[in-house]
Formats: C-alpha cells, structure tokens, sequence
C-alpha cells in the first residue's frame, strides 16, 4: 500500500431507520409494507402511547423480531426499555441486517436519537436515516395543534406523504408546501398506504448526527394529552357499539384522536380490528373471537369515567344475570 493510503474498514454496526409520524399518519403500515417488500431479517422496536400495545399485534411475520414497548413514550420513560431492546438485539446469535425503530405517535424524535447516538450503543448501531409519516388530509391541522409533529418533520430526511388519495389535490399541494417550508432538506415521497421504494428506504445513510449539536432534548408535547384503554369480558352489543362508535369517537375528531383496537361483537365469529383517525374508520376482521375486547383511545381532554360508562352499556348481558332466581 502507498504511503499516506488508507484501508477504510467496512461498517458492520447494524443499521437502524427511525419511523416518527403523528397519531394515525400511518406508522405501522408503512413498517409492514417493508416487511413483505424487503428479503431482509428485520428487527422491529415498536413504541406505543399507553399501556395497553396493539401496533405490536399488528406487525407482520417477525414473530421473536418483534419487540413492544408500552411502559411509556420512547423520548419520556421508556428510555431504558429502549437501551435493553437493543441490548437484545445485540446478543442475539442471528442479527437482524436493519432495525426499524416505530416511535409513538406522540413521540418527540430528539430525546430518542440523543439515546441511539450514546457511545455504548453507537457501538453496535448506527442510525442511517430519519422518516417522518404525514397525514395528508391532516397535515396541516397536525402541525398547528402538536409540537411533536413539527419535530418529528423538521428533523426527518425523508417525508412520507401519505393518504395522498384522501386528500383533495389542491389541498395537498398545499401541504406539500408547507411541509417543504418546514423542513427544505428532506426528501418528500407522496404515496397510498405506505408503498414507499423499501429498497430505497433502506438503502438510505443520510442521517447526519450534528443536527441535534445544541438542540434540547426534552420532550415536547401537546397539552392535555392522555390515553385509556376500555376492556370488556364478553362480547359487545353492535347495535350499542355503533352508537358509542358515532357519539363518542367518529363525532369528536377534535378531541379523540386516534381509537384502536380488538373487538368481540355478538353474533360475529371473528374479532374486529378496528382503527379510526378523528372522523375516519377501518374495521377488518382479525382472529376468532374469544369474547373480549380491548379499545386504546387517545385524545385530548377526555373524561375516562364518562368513556368507561358508555362503553360499559355495550356490553351484552352477563349470562348470570339472566338466571331465573
């Protein structure tokens, strides 16, 4: 070798993409598009707001791949939850060829890249790239109303513009506007359902670490914000879910932001999956059902006890109430 040449010596530290993304933008989706596009073994981290995970359950095919976090919000208290996901990772005999890291939908992306950046874990892992996951139709309604959203975007290298088919088209060349204003740098990619380039994505190194030299890292949140899960030990009566459905959820998208979860309703054989987005909706079957059910709720200024009521009125009789005496 000439004097003065060097050898650079291969990075063989596990790539790491970070998926941000506002309530509802998206997230998981977009973590299943790449698993069923992509040959290769993924780890997945995946954060939930509340206690009660349901992303999880949602995550395709990687079974022991898979690892949930719903102790808290990645960049608040589940920052140790975090360092020992990742330790995990770490020892395991098989490594995955890239984690993909899911933040909470209220998740401040700084606090979490100033953990993924210590030195102990920048040992094993490097962060090859930011995405953030955008609501078309609520993009800009998004950006007023939560401070995480305008973080998890101004940091992002690549922008997922995504619903862009619920979206009227003036509307969302307006959003791309703003988005652009916010943040000129990052790469915007509009799609349906998450179908990004996975190849692309993952191929991506652009994430340069001096972004967060003097920015503070404690979390920003929007005001008021909490989460509830409402559980039931026996199946749902649809005609009485449908009017919870409507009066509670669909009714108040300023308020209810993100509803989510397993439901048993009578005289169905299999559970409902169901996901709304303010005054949005899917409701799929999922798996047989087992007579309960699980629903997170997220939002602002909610009243838990006037939530627990209603949804406790769903309920089909207790077969021991109907017990001649």
């Amino acid at each position: 070798m000439l004097r003065g040449m060097t050898s650079a010596r291969p990075d063989d530290r596990i790539p790491v993409v970070v998926v941000g993304g506002f309530l509802g933008a998206g997230k998981t989706t977009l973590v299943n598009h790449l698993i069923r596009s992509l040959p290769h073994r993924l780890g997945v981290i995946v954060n939930e707001f509340g206690a009660q995970g349901v992303d999880g359950s949602l995550i395709e095919r990687l079974q022991d791949d898979v690892t949930e976090l719903t102790a808290g919000c990645l960049c608040c208290t589940g920052r140790d939850d975090l360092l020992r996901a990742l330790v995990t990772i770490a020892m395991r005999e098989q490594k995955p060829d890239a984690v993909v890291v899911e933040l909470s939908g209220v998740a401040d992306p700084t606090p979490v890249l100033t953990t993924l950046l210590e030195r102990s874990v920048r040992a094993a892992f490097r962060v090859t790239t930011l995405v953030a996951v955008v609501d078309a139709r609520h993009a800009l309604q998004t950006l007023r109303e939560h401070p995480e959203a305008a973080r998890q975007l101004a940091y992002a290298n690549v922008v997922v513009l995504n619903k862009t088919d619920q979206a009227d088209p003036a509307l969302l060349d307006h959003a791309q506007g703003v988005l652009r204003g916010v943040n000129p740098l990052a790469e915007i990619k509009r799609v349906e359902r998450g179908q990004v380039d996975a190849d692309a994505l993952l191929a991506r190194d652009d994430f340069d670490p001096r972004v967060l030299d003097g920015v503070d890292a404690h979390a920003a949140h929007t005001p008021g914000l909490k989460s509830f899960t409402l559980r039931a030990d026996r199946p749902l009566d649809p005609y009485r879910w449908q009017r919870f459905m409507t009066d509670y959820l669909l009714s108040r998208p300023a308020e209810v932001l993100r509803a989510k979860g397993f439901l048993d309703l009578f005289g169905y054989p299999q559970r409902i999956l169901f996901q709304a987005v303010r005054d949005l909706f899917t409701a799929d079957a999922w798996d047989a059902g087992d007579g309960t059910s699980e629903l997170v709720v997220i939002g602002r200024g909610l009243d838990r006890a006037e939530f627990e009521a209603a949804w406790e009125a769903c309920l089909t009789p207790d077969p021991a109430d109907l017990i001649p005496d």
